[in-house]
């Protein structure tokens, strides 16, 4: 059973970190187009694959991370690389919960028209740059994961 749970949980922080990095090529891509349009596009995107890509990777993730911690012998919730494991999670999530569904809503609502006010290539600048450090944290769960850390 452990041995599918870390298949499951592998192949979810796969999809997790590569849409998540997919995401920052193209908010990337779009930052420089001169099609104004495009900066709207990609605000519709993100909802659509945060609701249906991202979101679900990482419930998976931790749920199986979870599961075969609980059913291993040989791993425990105090080993440091489950705790920085854990730790890193809580701060991606964090900043997915906080700052980036924040900047994702203001970013959506902006380029629907419903806030006149704000400034379409500076939300997507914003959101750039948190998504980009969620992936800075997620490469270090993933090296956390390869070297175990106090194992």
């Amino acid at each position: 059973m452990i041995d599918w749970l870390h298949l499951i949980h592998v192949l979810a922080a796969m999809v997790w970190l590569g849409g998540g990095s997919v995401l920052v090529l193209v908010a990337a891509r779009t930052r420089s187009s001169s099609n104004p349009e495009a900066i709207a596009e990609f605000a519709r995107l993100i909802p659509y694959i945060g609701i249906r890509v991202l979101g679900p990777a990482w419930i998976v993730v931790l749920v199986t991370g979870v599961g075969m911690v609980l059913l291993s012998s040989e791993w425990r919730f105090t080993q440091l690389w489950i705790l920085i494991a854990l730790g890193l999670f809580a701060v991606a999530f964090l900043i997915g919960a906080v700052f980036m569904s924040q900047a994702g809503i203001r970013l959506d609502r902006a380029a629907r028209g419903n806030d006149p006010q704000a400034n379409l290539p500076s939300l997507l600048q914003r959101w750039l740059v948190g998504y980009s450090v969620v992936l800075a944290v997620l490469l270090v769960a993933v090296w956390d994961m390869i070297f175990k850390p106090g194992l």
